[in-house]
């Protein structure tokens, strides 16, 4: 693969957490991080430098670290959780004036209880590790990989048949910058791994920082916004040019994915290619 063969290449701020990559038809319908009502909610979320000194069934995680569990009423969950504390350590005050409450005790230690979850955002990136396939809305679906805080580029083919992100871990300029993007371009993606396989349907794609929601857009899009004639156009969406609306030739498409560094430069890729109808 040669990158003059490349029809459209720009990068995307992200600011931590996955990109998405999804039919614009499904993106249409991606909410982002827009808070859930609370009827929405399945979990009751509660993380605490105490959590050994609550009873067992309030910490199904063990000892320390986050704590989740399923209720049919996590809102009632929380309340008895607060009943708890206070029980427990009398003094306790509840401060109950944001979406996560946080009961604070008299030696200043704090418990905070969230209802989870608290966006499809959320949702999507509980047990994301690399990359996952996450569904939404009923039938709408999402392809997901994991990237830093910082720029992802999204590039796609004269072919309109792959798809690559890469994102520059380090490099010593931009000149090496440039040569890892590159090498992410050129690389084999045969020699990797096989991995989640996403099925375009139509031809227009989004990628974007998927905290995104559609409806933090500037400008509205539609599928006549992307044809095979123009291949790709930054989106304006919570952040400046944080997604990209993009033509893909329909079809079955299979990640891959892989990392390589010199000494002057490190970079990880994705790579969404065709590999059927």
């Amino acid at each position: 693969m040669n990158t003059k063969n490349i029809a459209w290449s720009a990068g995307i701020g992200c600011e931590g957490g996955p990109v998405i990559v999804a039919n614009l038809a499904d993106f249409s319908r991606w909410y982002g991080s827009e808070p859930y009502d609370a009827s929405q909610a399945t979990e009751l979320h509660h993380w605490s430098p105490f959590a050994a000194e609550l009873p067992e069934i309030w910490r199904p995680a063990g000892p320390s670290g986050h704590q989740y569990l399923a209720s049919a009423d996590p809102s009632a969950a929380r309340e008895a959780l607060m009943s708890v504390v206070l029980e427990l350590w009398p003094g306790t005050t509840i401060d109950r004036s944001v979406a996560t409450w946080r009961a604070i005790r008299p030696d200043g230690r704090i418990l905070n209880a969230a209802l989870a979850p608290d966006s499809e955002y959320d949702r999507a990136i509980r047990s994301l590790g690399e990359e996952a396939l996450h569904g939404f809305q009923g039938d709408a679906m999402g392809y997901l990989w994991s990237a830093a805080p910082g720029v992802v580029h999204v590039s796609v083919d004269e072919q309109r048949d792959f798809l690559v992100l890469s994102q520059v871990e380090f490099a010593n300029d931009e000149t090496d910058a440039l040569g890892a993007h590159r090498h992410a371009l050129e690389a084999d993606w045969r020699s990797a791994a096989p991995g989640q396989r996403y099925r375009i349907t139509a031809g227009p794609v989004v990628a974007a920082w998927s905290p995104n929601s559609i409806r933090d857009l500037s400008a509205p899009i539609s599928a006549a916004d992307a044809t095979p004639s123009l291949p790709g156009q930054l989106l304006d969406m919570a952040t400046g040019a944080s997604g990209a609306l993009l033509w893909l030739k329909p079809g079955m498409y299979e990640s891959a994915l892989d990392y390589h560094a010199e000494a002057s430069w490190g970079v990880a890729w994705c790579r969404l290619q065709r590999v059927g109808e």
